[in-house]
This record gives C-alpha cells, structure tokens and sequence, in this order.
C-alpha cells in the first residue's frame, strides 16, 4: 500500500543520442508468466505483445490441463510455449523463460504478467531509452515501463531510497526519463549482460518481493534503473480496490500477505538491502498488520496469514508454502 505521490526528488535525466543503429542491433525477448489466465484476454495481450518484440515465450506455470491445450491452440500466433506442470513461482518462471532467450541469442529480455497491457510503442521507447544510455556508458539494470493500475486508473508511483527514507514520486512530463531504484517486473527491459553480472531472480522467494529483491541487489552491484514516462503500461494490482480512510487501495488475497511478510523478513537480513527500505517497508508492514487483521475481510485469514510469514521469515522457511508442515 504504497503512499500517494508526491513531487519528484530530482530533475529527470538528459539522454545523450542514441547510437545510429542501436535499436536494429538489439534482439527483445518478451517472456509471459502465466496462471489460470482469462483465455481470452489473454490472446488479445500476446498478440499486442508479440508485435512489439523479436519473439515471445510464455511460461505457464501450472495451469490446468484443459488451460494449457487451449493456450497451445494458439500456436498460430508464432509464440513459443513452456508449460510447467506445477505452479513452480514466479522467480523461477522468469528464469525458465530467461534461459530460453539466452538460447535464442537475446540481448534483452522484457518481463510482463499475464494482464500487463502494453501502449503500442512501448518497447520501442524502452529500447529507444535503453541504447541512449548504454550509449553514454550507463551501467543499466532495467528500463522500466510506467504502469497505471487500471482498477485504480492512476499512475503507480515510483520510489528512491535515500538518506534513510523512501520517496515517492510520479512523472510530471510525459517525455521524462527518471533514475528510481525499484521496479515491479512486469513492462521491465532488462539487458542480458545486467542478468549475466547480477544473477537471475531468487528462486527461494517463490513469489512477492521478487522484482524488488533483484532491482536493489543490481543496484548494490552498481547497475542503475531508470523509468520512462511516456511508455506507458496497463496492469492490474492485486484485487479488486476497496476505499479505506478515504482512500482507494489496492489488495491482494491472505496468501499474498504470507510471502510479502516471509519475504520481506529474508530482504531484511541481506547486507545489500538499503536501510531506508527496511524502515519503510517495516512500517508498512505495521501498518497492514492493524489494518488488515482488524479492517478487512477475511481478518482471520490475514491474520493468519501475515503471522505465518513473519514466523517462517524468522526460522528461515522459504519456497512455496506447505501446508503439510506449518
């Protein structure tokens, strides 16, 4: 439950000229993770994704059956398929997909989520922005996308973490680029040499903190992250939005809160994690304890939930849950 934007802490970035060529010179790899997805809707995203990118994969992780055979029924679209046969996490399906465009000679990968919509020069502008400062000898980590929640039909703020506090800001001009130090995977161009130096997504973490985990590991490595304003990128957060407070936040299932909890107490213990991240997401997580246990149905089940997570972050329990052995 990120805060509301407020101005942003510094200027936006001068872009030298891109290198002639540079885009041409590049190879993208979109790589789709999918789950019971909408069928349908999700035809509809592939095919705007596909048009943008050099080849497409998606990894289904552990979808029924009858899903997967109608997934594979669009095979036409020229899409190459992995399906997993459990729901194995996310980190891990990003890195089955990541292998693949190794395999193909990517230079670039471009992670979405089942729901992420692409605007139809999104990757474009990424991979515009992406040879402009690689250009310049900018260590990149990601260039990511600006994502608006459409269940909220706002911008998604963007954060830095400095001088022991975190700041969150928006975009005030649409042709901004901005340095920030995190970003949610999906609408993230990532350079193969970034993955090669900094490693793939923690496997472990299964799902929930992923993104983050690998954005301030890179960072610590001395990669930098940069958004950009004007590529621009539908998806949904969580569930449905509820009004507390005044306010519309965004909420995700009881199961949700087991692994941003567990997961946020293993970020704790890394060196590389910045103070400021601790304290602010320790807050954070405060704050959805008292709200969520007291506020918001099923309470029970959040309660549950979240005291599982801290308990399993504590004894260092990590992967998928196992309800077997709580």
């Amino acid at each position: 439950m990120p805060p509301k934007p407020a101005s942003r802490p510094s200027p936006p970035i001068e872009l030298p000229a891109a290198v002639p060529g540079e885009a041409q010179a590049s190879r993208v790899v979109a790589i789709v993770i999918t789950y019971f997805p909408d069928r349908k809707l999700l035809a509809g995203r592939l095919a705007d994704i596909r048009d943008q990118v050099d080849a497409l994969v998606v990894v289904d992780n552990g979808s029924s059956p009858c899903v997967r055979e109608s997934m594979h029924a669009m095979a036409d679209m020229d899409i190459h398929w992995i399906s997993l046969s459990e729901n194995l996490g996310v980190a891990k399906a990003q890195n089955i997909g990541i292998a693949w465009a190794r395999s193909r000679d990517a230079t670039h990968v471009i992670l979405f989520d089942q729901d992420s919509d692409p605007a139809p020069n999104m990757v474009a502008r990424l991979l515009s922005v992406a040879g402009s400062l690689a250009a310049s000898g900018v260590p990149i980590a990601v260039v990511a996308a600006n994502y608006v929640d459409r269940s909220h039909t706002r911008q998604m703020p963007f954060a830095r973490f400095r001088g022991g506090r975190a700041e969150w800001f928006g975009c005030d001009c649409s042709s901004d680029v901005i340095e920030i130090d995190t970003a949610i995977a999906s609408g993230s161009l990532i350079p193969l040499n970034a993955l090669d130096a900094v490693g793939d997504m923690r496997e472990e973490l299964f799902i929930d903190l992923v993104d983050i985990e690998w954005c301030l590991r890179a960072i610590h490595r001395g990669f930098r992250i940069f958004a950009v304003c004007d590529a621009v990128l539908g998806h949904t957060l969580g569930e449905p939005p509820r009004m507390l407070f005044g306010r519309t936040v965004t909420m995700h299932k009881p199961l949700r809160s087991y692994y941003f909890y567990r997961n946020a107490i293993w970020l704790f213990r890394q060196g590389y994690i910045p103070r400021s991240w601790k304290l602010s997401v320790a807050g954070q997580m405060l704050k959805r304890y008292v709200v969520l246990s007291t506020l918001v149905s099923p309470r029970l089940q959040y309660l549950r939930m979240m005291t599982l997570g801290f308990w399993h972050g504590l004894r260092g329990r990590y992967g998928r849950l196992d309800y077997s052995h709580q």
